[in-house]
């Protein structure tokens, strides 16, 4: 048997399905998946419960669609043609027309659960818990082999050097994935009971299509996320996606690095501070200190100055004194001639208290006589 090339079946296949009426010009429903935009062109897969089909709307087609119809999670009816791409041995389908067919099956899940839960009161702000400050430890419910691990990682490590990370490897995506991502909130949980207290816990994963965030809106991991004692960031996909388990965590984080940087304080921007306010406080005490030595010095010098004001003004007052007892001592009178009467000790103060006849003695500067009243005579 002579063999043939890759390229001889591709562009065969590619051949016969452009040949083939039936794949030109279908109408086919589906609900949109995984919708993105490059340059003029958009780009989405067409899915329902059996398969998936990838598509493309082509610039020079966009222009005359309703792009608002396109969206994630919306079922749709797009006409066009099976469009093969030979180098390549694949095929895509080419969107002429798109019409509005009703709610995806996901958007409609997501509508029926999130109206559930905010009757029951579970996005309720009262039942918010306050995220730590200072966390001594976070838990992380995450793949351990995806993206968003290492960027929670990278984060974490980078502000701070003192947190722990404990990381439950957790299926985030696919059948299976609710059951795993229950399983460790509760498991976060009995570890923390158990004595390795853990502050808070990110649960959550890196961006992708609706059906890889699913698992993010079904009903048993936002009830699990209620339940948790531990304080729960959500972190789902990009910062465009918004899941059930966002609006049922204490915070939503727009994407997993968000989440790590919300989690922890900067200990290093920390210590910073307490360096900077260590030197604020110490320059500060050391200009109290100072003012109040100045102020100390200068209450002093007022002090002494007062007092010695006083010492010079009593100084003042005892010279004057001395100088008015030494001009009323008696002997510096006697000294000039004067002589004091005195009987039985009593001085006799003029002549009306002199009586004739009676003696009494004489003071003088040197001595004393006794002597007695001839006569008694009075002035005027």
């Amino acid at each position: 048997m002579r063999p043939v090339t890759v390229t001889q079946v591709n562009e065969y296949i590619a051949k016969r399905l452009r040949d083939d009426l039936n794949l030109r010009g279908l109408a086919i429903e589906g609900e949109v998946s995984g919708f993105s935009r490059g340059g003029p062109h958009f780009y989405f897969t067409l899915k329902d419960p059996g398969s998936m089909l990838r598509c493309a709307i082509w610039g020079s087609n966009a222009r005359s669609i309703d792009m608002r119809l396109v969206e994630n999670g919306k079922k749709i009816i797009v006409v066009g043609d099976i469009s093969p791409y030979a180098k390549g041995g694949n095929y895509s389908f080419s969107v002429r027309h798109v019409e509005a067919a009703g709610e995806g099956d996901l958007m409609a899940e997501f509508n029926r659960i999130r109206e559930k839960l905010e009757k029951e009161g579970l996005f309720d702000k009262r039942w918010k818990k306050p995220i730590p400050v200072f966390p001594y430890r976070v838990g992380v419910i995450t793949s351990p082999t995806g993206a968003a691990i290492e960027d929670i990682k990278k984060i974490i490590t980078a502000k701070n050097d003192l947190t722990d990370i404990l990381i439950f490897p957790t299926l985030v995506q696919g059948i299976g994935a609710p059951d795993s991502i229950c399983e460790n909130i509760a498991l976060a949980n009995r570890v923390s009971r158990s004595g390795r207290h853990i502050d808070t816990l990110i649960v959550g994963r890196g961006g992708g299509s609706p059906e890889d965030l699913a698992a993010f809106n079904d009903e048993s991991v936002a009830r699990a996320i209620f339940a948790s004692e531990i304080p729960v960031i959500s972190a789902v996909g990009h910062e465009s996606d918004f899941s059930i388990s966002d609006m049922v965590a204490d915070v939503r984080a727009e994407t997993p690095t968000a989440a790590a940087d919300m989690a922890v304080m900067n200990t290093f921007e920390l210590r910073d501070e307490i360096e900077y306010d260590r030197k604020m406080l110490i320059a500060s005490a050391r200009q109290k200190i100072e003012n109040s030595r100045q102020l100390l010095a200068g209450r002093t010098d007022l002090l002494y100055s007062n007092m010695k004001g006083r010492i010079n003004e009593a100084r003042s007052t005892v010279e004057k004194a001395m100088i008015i007892i030494r001009e009323n001592d008696p002997r510096n009178i006697f000294r000039k001639g004067y002589a004091a009467v005195t009987q039985d000790g009593t001085i006799v103060p003029d002549a009306a208290s002199v009586t004739a006849g009676e003696e009494y003695e004489i003071r003088m500067r040197d001595g004393s006589f006794i002597a007695a009243a001839k006569e008694v005579r009075q002035d005027g």
